[in-house]
């Protein structure tokens, strides 16, 4: 009898443990939209991203395969610029996108400013983007 009633209460407090679980993931992922905007805890279905998105599928017809383009983004950091950068490279894997600042952006042929306009003497607008421009380099 006393094993019943220690199984029946492992299995009760068990069920809770999951359930409370549950709770915690989910009311996390619901509210993933009031969020930190700060790309180091950005997720899949954050406001921020689906921009980053929308301005990414935008740019991709416009620009060709295996093209070096540079990533011009609003910067509130080292860290927050690397990550946008990363976040932006992974939804461009056709072409080799390089930071704005680096090294390897000299040889950039395209540019991309995501809400932030480059200026008009170095890089000719292609294309007008939601939530930025796509540009050629002036040689």
């Amino acid at each position: 009898m006393i094993r019943k009633l220690l199984l029946g209460l492992a299995l009760a407090w068990a069920g809770y443990a999951a359930l409370r679980e549950v709770n915690v993931a989910v009311t996390g992922y619901d509210l993933r939209d009031r969020g930190s905007r700060a790309p180091l805890e950005w997720r899949f279905g954050m406001p921020a991203v689906e921009d980053l998105e929308r301005f990414a599928a935008a740019a991709r017809p416009l620009l060709p395969a295996g093209a070096v383009v540079m990533l011009a983004a609003p910067e509130s950091g080292p860290a927050d610029a690397l990550l946008r950068y990363r976040w932006a490279a992974y939804l461009l894997p056709e072409v080799e996108l390089v930071p704005a600042g680096s090294p390897a952006a000299g040889r950039a042929r395209y540019a991309l400013g995501f809400r932030r306009e480059l200026p008009a003497d170095r890089f000719a607008p292609i294309a007008q983007l939601p939530g930025g421009r796509a540009y050629a380099v002036r040689r």
